[in-house]
């Protein structure tokens, strides 16, 4: 994941100019870009090349629930597509032809995970807050994120469009539906967060 250094070789998704992956996760890799136009900076979330099947519908499941919610607490997603080849050849097979991504707001603070914060009763107590407000907009559009967790509450800085905590990784969210060949919901998310 390592891309080359010439800017007139950086991979290019849409509008979207690559910089330097920040991040790797198991459906794949997030890359730091920018806005051509604008020079907005943004995060892009590549699914690896490795990934099968079912972690492309998941993270096609994580564009799907994402792009329903509007929210402060929710991370904004700006736009999707599939890799190019232009973009594999710039990427020296870094991205894969055909390999789904998403474009979000860039988070420069990482993530809660990542985070040293001491947790005092008024931080704990917003951090809760806002999560629970995050999710309970989610949960009214008919959405579960099932994972919450640390790593997956990205932290927007006062350097960022958004400042503030956002939940991101809906990438096994369940979306409610009344259909009747429904079979019930399946045991996912991280062990140790889960209830």
């Amino acid at each position: 994941w390592v891309l080359p250094r010439s800017p007139m070789t950086r991979p290019t998704l849409g509008p979207f100019v690559l910089d330097e992956p920040i991040g790797q996760g198991g459906m794949g890799a997030v890359w730091r870009g920018v806005h051509g136009a604008s020079g907005t900076s943004v995060a892009v979330k590549v699914l690896s090349p490795k990934a099968g099947q079912q972690r492309t519908k998941a993270l096609r499941n994580e564009v799907q629930a994402v792009a329903r919610l509007h929210h402060r607490g929710i991370v904004l997603l700006l736009d999707y597509g599939e890799v190019d080849e232009a973009a594999e050849e710039a990427s020296e097979g870094a991205l894969r032809a055909g390999s789904p991504y998403f474009v979000m707001e860039l988070a420069s603070g990482r993530t809660l995970a990542e985070q040293a914060v001491p947790w005092t009763w008024t931080s704990l107590r917003n951090t809760l807050v806002s999560t629970l407000d995050a999710l309970a907009h989610a949960h009214a559009r008919e959405v579960i994120h099932r994972d919450i967790k640390p790593a997956n509450i990205l932290v927007c800085t006062a350097a960022d469009e958004r400042p503030g905590l956002k939940l991101s990784d809906f990438g096994i969210a369940h979306a409610l539906d009344d259909s009747p060949d429904r079979s019930g919901p399946t045991v996912a998310g991280t062990l140790h967060f889960m209830a």
